[in-house]
């Protein structure tokens, strides 16, 4: 928080400075941290720095470049826009910072100006941009033929198509035309994305034909929705109950749109910055707007940006549709930062709101597996289990292969292998579940033969996995086949070299097949790689006395 109210201080310094200053000898010290945190994804940082040598140099157009992008990563579009407004007086083109600026104009409702940015033939844009935010401009400046004419201007391109009439949809439904709205839904070529598809049902349930907009949300293109505001509206529609198309009250929420639909595209790219970019201009212009908060905090929790993704999270408001998702983004987010007790409890209060979510059950679960609460481990995947809506279902395995291993953790083994088994009966070729009951099988000295047959099919299904090649030279290993065992502990520990129980198993096999000098040297491995107390001091006792010897003391 210190580093953020250190960063807008410095912004607005920035922003309102316009008297060149001499070069600072800290410049290059600011600009090498400025680079380093923002090669780290580190933003608030990269704001804070590139700010102190935007003092130092305050006509570098690159520094200014840097700190624009910072700046609207943390959320902060006005600072942003006022780096952009100093590049233009530089005369520093740059396609984003001049973005900046249109969407600055259209959080201000100055539609004019927008256009005026958009008609400047020195600035590349993505045409989809310019002709979506010219289209919304001109109906925000009452010039409505325009406007709808300029959102579905002739193009080659069948995606800025198809975007057009999505966005013309929606502007007439904006403007009370919701017969014309629904004539261009209907026609087809429109649909090109899931807001497209509640749109359409939206317009046809504001208009009183509840059962075609049903018959879109339940058996057409809406019907695979499983998010509360598609359950909601579903509702809504089959009670009859009054429908307002809401999902553009602005000219400024079909901008924010337009962003959206950009930062998804390229989130899936793999774009992530240039996504997170957009989203947040999105957000600036909508901040209501849940999916484009969900965006930023799950680009921001991949890029490890936990506080910002959080702050993110949070400013979705219980009371929206979208609450679910935001506490489940929270969850894997703190889980991530390993703040495993937050997790717990922001799945808890989700759970509160949706308790029959067999995905919200199971999610707890693996928390708590993790933070090493066992018996609730237990009941969440119980939960989730009896949750489910028939016994067979393929998917299901992850839940039981979750439940058999903490079953197995807790010492319950008769439980264990049942969920194991049964989690084989549902995906028979599950090389996690078979390498696992396989593994469990050899441990504990049963049913050597089906345990070898188990691994060995989870080898060829997972060849590059060093887990399930060490569990194949231990069960080589506990049959006697030592030969076969040192192969397979090559491979897994080539697979895994820093893995302590890969090594002491290594060491095992070495010692059996006369390589003593090579067991002695990989005990002495597994021991520098942090084993767990029991099995430290079972390796000291090995490299004192041998492996024989403590095999009969065994």
């Amino acid at each position: 928080m210190a580093n953020l109210l250190k960063t807008l201080s410095l912004a607005a310094t920035m922003a309102l400075s316009t008297v060149p200053m001499a070069r600072s000898e800290g410049f290059a010290g600011a600009f090498l941290a400025a680079k380093s945190a923002n090669i780290a994804n580190d933003y608030v940082d990269a704001a804070y720095y590139y700010t102190q040598a935007m003092i130092a140099e305050p006509d570098n157009g690159y520094i200014m470049q840097g700190g624009l992008f910072a700046f609207v990563a943390v959320g902060d579009v006005a600072a942003a826009e006022a780096i952009a407004r100093k590049m233009a007086a530089a005369d520093f083109k740059d396609e984003y910072a001049h973005t900046v600026m249109i969407a600055g104009a259209f959080e201000r409702g100055d539609f004019r100006a927008a256009l005026g940015l958009m008609a400047d033939p020195s600035f590349e844009m993505n045409p989809l941009i310019k002709q979506l935010l010219s289209g919304w401009a001109l109906l925000g400046m009452e010039e409505v033929d325009a406007g709808l004419e300029a959102l579905v201007a002739p193009s080659e391109n069948e995606a800025i198509t198809a975007f057009g009439l999505y966005n013309k949809g929606l502007a007439l439904a904006y403007l009370g035309r919701l017969v014309e709205a629904d004539a261009v839904f209907a026609a087809g070529g429109a649909y090109v994305n899931r807001g497209a598809v509640l749109a359409h049902a939206q317009i046809l349930g504001a208009l009183g034909r509840y059962e075609d907009a049903l018959e879109i949300m339940v058996n057409g293109a809406g019907a695979g929705f499983s998010d509360r505001e598609s359950a909601d509206l579903r509702v809504q529609l089959a009670t009859e109950e009054t429908v307002v198309f809401d999902r553009v009250t602005a000219q400024q929420h079909g901008a924010a749109e337009t962003f959206l639909v950009i930062a998804d595209a390229l989130r899936s790219d793999d774009s992530q910055r240039l996504a997170l970019l957009y989203a947040r201009l999105a957000s600036a212009l909508q901040p209501e707007n849940a999916v484009a908060l969900l965006l930023i905090g799950d680009i921001l929790t991949v890029q490890s940006q936990f506080a910002l993704a959080l702050t993110a999270y949070d400013a979705v408001p219980d009371s929206n549709p979208w609450v679910l998702n935001a506490k489940t983004g929270r969850a894997l987010n703190l889980r991530q930062n390993n703040d495993l007790d937050g997790a717990i409890t922001t799945l808890r209060a989700a759970i509160e709101i949706k308790p029959d979510s067999i995905t919200l059950w199971q999610s707890l679960g693996d928390v708590l597996r993790q933070n090493g609460d066992l018996p609730p481990a237990r009941e969440a995947y119980t939960n989730a289990i009896e949750l489910l809506p028939a016994p067979d279902i393929p998917a299901a395995w992850r839940l039981f292969y979750a439940r058999a291993v903490v079953e197995h953790r807790a010492d319950n083994w008769p439980a264990a292998e049942a969920d194991f088994r049964q989690a084989l009966t549902l995906n028979p070729d599950q090389p996690d579940a078979l390498n696992y009951l396989g593994y469990s099988l050899v441990d504990r000295g049963e049913k050597l033969d089906e345990a070898l047959g188990m691994i060995e099919t989870a080898v060829k299904a997972k060849p590059d996995s060093g887990a399930i090649a060490d569990s194949l030279g231990w069960v080589y290993y506990r049959l006697g086949r030592f030969e076969e065992a040192e192969i397979a502990m090559e491979t897994a520990v080539k697979l895994l070299p820093v893995d302590p129980i890969l090594s002491d198993h290594f060491g095992d096999v070495l010692w059996m097949v006369d390589r003593k000098r090579e067991a002695r040297f990989q005990w002495r491995r597994a021991l520098s790689y942090g084993p767990e107390e029991a099995d430290a001091e079972r390796i000291r006792d090995k490299l004192a006395r041998g492996l024989d010897a403590v095999l009969a003391d065994e």
